[in-house]
């Protein structure tokens, strides 16, 4: 968001809504963010009439003087209220304008880009006595380039994970040309390339065999993702786990087989089914 956000500022200004505070159900969490300019929007809120009051305040934000403004949305379900879901939002928006704001917002992204965390204070989100975090897109690490692998790079691509595409065939899918993801093919130790990071690392293992899950897991160990999970019979599971029992500890918290049971079967079945399960992991973290 915050790339977004620099390249919009070297047209025009832009204000920031920031979820700062909940309380009860509500579309959107603490954290959530969004970009308001005079005639576009990106990101969202939570939408509805929720997010339409939060883009007239944020309109009105960009014709005053003013850098900060509060809002608070009311979900409660009374006469006045943006939605009935019971609880309600509190918002900070800041208006983005000029050099200085687009020196830190290209700050911010860089910092985002790659892979660090950045403290945002009172100045950033829009009220003085606030203060959050922009965390950089979790890694989500996709090992083994065949029909499923493919399958879930061409979803995930969609979502806000920092993707990388592994497979040991100089052939797979990982050779061919994804402008949207890191691509490594060869070495199995080359995957530590994709550990060495201070972001949120989700693995997921779609080898064509049991000694391809062997060689992932080994290399895998050394600096374990926060979640770990293969694709595999209940047979080759434990034919993996029986083959390495010095990694105990490590294959305690391997999710296999990954995917919720939707009853998927075609590769992009299967994506989805994993990407539903990568996502409630990273939620709960």
């Amino acid at each position: 968001m915050f790339a977004q956000l620099a390249a919009t500022l070297d047209r025009e200004a832009v204000v920031v809504a920031s979820v700062l505070h909940t309380r009860g159900a509500t579309p959107r969490k603490r954290g959530a963010r969004m970009l308001i300019a005079a005639e576009h929007c990106a990101f969202s809120v939570g939408g509805g009439m929720a997010e339409a009051r939060v883009i007239d305040a944020a309109r009105r934000l960009l014709t005053s003087a003013h850098r900060h403004a509060t809002v608070t949305i009311d979900l409660s379900g009374g006469a006045d209220a943006a939605g009935v879901c019971g609880g309600e939002m509190t918002l900070g928006l800041r208006n983005w304008r000029g050099e200085d704001d687009a020196l830190r917002a290209r700050s911010i992204a860089a910092a985002l880009h790659a892979g660090g965390s950045v403290a945002l204070n009172g100045d950033d989100l829009g009220r003085d006595d606030a203060c959050d975090s922009a965390q950089p897109n979790a890694r989500l690490l996709i090992v083994g380039g065949g029909h499923c692998g493919l399958a879930l790079f061409q979803l995930a691509r969609h979502l806000d994970f920092d993707l990388w595409l592994f497979d040991d065939r100089a052939e797979g899918a990982a050779a061919e040309p994804h402008p949207e993801a890191t691509r490594l093919y060869g070495d199995y130790r080359q995957l530590g390339r994709a550990l060495d990071t201070e972001r949120e690392v989700h693995a997921v293992l779609l080898n064509r065999d049991f000694h391809a899950d062997i060689a992932t897991l080994r290399v895998l160990a050394t600096r374990p993702p926060a979640f770990i999970s293969m694709m595999g019979s209940q047979r080759r599971i434990n034919q993996v786990r029986d083959a390495l029992p010095d990694l105990s500890d490590v294959l305690a918290h391997l999710t296999a087989p990954v995917g919720l049971a939707i009853g998927a079967q075609t590769p992009h079945e299967i994506a989805v089914s994993i990407l539903a399960q990568v996502i409630r992991d990273h939620y709960r973290a």
